[in-house]
């Protein structure tokens, strides 16, 4: 067992009631799901199409002009909440959430 949790590397949490590693996942800025690798590494959100630019609550009225274009992350967060994608031009590439990244 010693060799096998000296070969695992981060981003793996083990639960000590558990005996296999279990990848640990982060919450999406935009629509809160457990999508991501590893926060802020432009990494795309697969159920609202976020690229993640490492902008969080405390600038999220500012349009970045990055990979997200023209939106700030909270009209990404309002698109996401009323037609299910940071933006409606995204709806055909979304999917739905996993159980595993509520």
């Amino acid at each position: 067992m010693g060799t096998l949790w000296r070969n695992l590397a981060w981003p793996f949490s083990v639960h000590p009631s558990v005996s296999t590693a279990v990848a640990v996942r982060f919450r999406c800025p935009c629509c809160g799901y457990r999508t991501l690798d590893a926060p802020g590494t432009l990494q795309l959100c697969p159920v609202c199409w976020w690229e993640d630019d490492g902008q969080e609550d405390q600038d999220a009225s500012e349009v970045r002009l990055t990979v997200n274009g023209q939106l700030s992350l909270n009209e990404a967060r309002d698109h996401y909440a009323s037609v299910g994608a940071s933006h409606p031009r995204f709806l055909p590439f979304v999917r739905k959430p996993l159980i595993a990244e509520k």
